[in-house]
């Protein structure tokens, strides 16, 4: 052997190499993971799902952290620092267009933790400062593989950020509208038809997005939960009733379902993109404006939600202005200024 020098094998390029191997004889099985060898800025594996050995062209873009001792919280939940905001704002454009998500493989055990939303995560830790952040994973589960593969098969079907941000756009600007067929199908007689089906289509598309691996559970019927998405189903349905189109009384189940459950959903993604301010403020502050000066009900029942229908302009009471203001207040950073210890040590001494 020569004993002119050779380059040197280091320890992360180790922990790359195991951390990639773990994945790939776990995780392999549920489609081709493809190593970011180049141009490392925050992602290091592409992921593309198969399904009976076909390619999907559905794919994540993945972010591996990788540890010989993998230290958990004490809710049993790693916790990875170090992470530039540069790389947090990275993570959140690729999001626009496709899945994110992290893994943390501990190479003692081999387990693989992931996270759950990190954009929404990386959102809230955006704040226009210096110092690095820490991006938490799911907690340790019974059985982390799984956990692994079904968040793996999910990120890859789930809808881009882009397209959450246009439904959720739509529902606030259509929301009068929504609830107002939902009155209007409880008020009219019960053979009615739907006067203005392009709000009913609107609903379901906004549905389709916001409420895309939780809107089968609304319904109980088999049909209804594989065919809910479809507007054309349940005007079918209706139709195999006896009805003209889409009678009120055959919307009252698939509203009474849908309506609900959208206001709890724009609750929480109120109280999401708020907590996300700073990010928004510079990447849509129109977004943020609409999203914080919108008024939505307090409360997802019944009684409320008819209450809203009939009275929506009383009940949502409106400053206008006072989301531009917000957006244009939250372009502020609140990170704390680095201190500079070193410095300050040398200029006592």
């Amino acid at each position: 052997m020569t004993k002119l020098p050779l380059p040197s094998r280091t320890r992360q390029k180790k922990s790359e190499a195991a951390s990639f191997a773990i994945l790939q004889y776990k995780l392999g099985d549920l489609g081709i993971f493809r190593g970011q060898t180049e141009n490392d800025y925050g992602i290091d594996v592409d992921f593309e799902l198969e399904i009976a050995g076909n390619v999907t062209g559905k794919s994540v873009k993945i972010q591996v952290k990788s540890s010989e001792n993998l230290k958990l919280r004490a809710d049993g939940a790693p916790s990875v620092g170090g992470i530039k905001q540069s790389t947090l704002n990275y993570w959140c454009q690729i999001s626009f267009r496709t899945s994110v998500m992290a893994y943390a493989v501990d190479l003692a055990s081999e387990k693989i933790y992931v996270t759950g939303d990190l954009f929404w995560q990386a959102t809230k830790l955006l704040d226009g400062g210096e110092s690095t952040k820490s991006i938490t994973f799911l907690p340790e589960g019974k059985n982390n593989l799984a956990l692994a593969t079904v968040l793996t098969v999910l990120h890859a079907w789930k809808p881009t950020i882009g397209e959450v941000v246009a439904a959720h756009t739509t529902a606030l600007r259509r929301l009068k509208a929504f609830l107002e067929i939902y009155v209007d199908a409880f008020h009219y007689d019960a053979g009615t038809p739907i006067e203005n089906m392009a709000d009913f289509s609107d609903l379901i598309d906004v549905c389709r997005i916001l409420m895309w691996k939780d809107g089968e559970k609304l319904f109980d019927d088999k049909q209804d939960r594989s065919n809910w998405q479809s507007v054309a189903y349940w005007k079918a349905k209706s139709e195999a009733d006896g009805w003209d189109g889409l009678s009120c009384i055959a919307a009252q189940p698939i509203l009474s379902a849908l309506l609900p459950a959208l206001v709890r959903k724009l609750q929480t993604l109120r109280a999401t993109v708020l907590a996300g301010k700073y990010f928004w403020a510079h990447e849509k502050p129109s977004y943020l404006a609409l999203v914080y000066e919108t008024t939505l009900p307090a409360e997802a029942d019944e009684d409320t939600l008819h209450r809203w229908g009939y009275h929506f302009d009383q009940q949502a009471q409106v400053v206008v202005g006072s989301g531009e203001y917000f957006a244009a207040a939250a372009r502020i950073s609140t990170a704390k200024p680095r201190k500079a210890r070193a410095k300050r040590k040398t200029e006592a001494e």
